[in-house]
């Protein structure tokens, strides 16, 4: 289990499988939404993976999860329109 903290809100980010994660906003705007979706993780190198997905409103994900740094760059198309670029810092928490 992963949080990871934005200016605006913070997403906990629950992987349950290697095809299926729930991410839920535990602070800030959207504080409540919850979703179990299916994504996709792949290793671009040590300590560094792109995750992403598309939750069932319409918004598509992709983070770039910098272990090594514990930063997070991520790109958000929310399903009603726009682009949202957002850095935050990476927390790991034990289930």
């Amino acid at each position: 289990m992963l949080e990871i903290s934005f200016p605006a809100f913070t997403p906990r980010i629950i992987i349950h499988s290697k095809r299926e994660l729930t991410v839920e906003i535990i602070a800030g705007d959207n504080v409540g939404f919850s979703d179990t979706v299916e994504y996709e993780a792949v290793a671009v190198r040590d300590g560094l993976v792109v995750l992403s997905w598309r939750e069932r409103v319409g918004s598509t994900i992709v983070h770039i999860l910098d272990f090594i740094s514990g930063q997070a760059y991520t790109a958000v198309t929310p399903a009603e329109g726009g682009f949202i670029r957002l850095t935050g810092r990476i927390e790991i928490k034990s289930a």
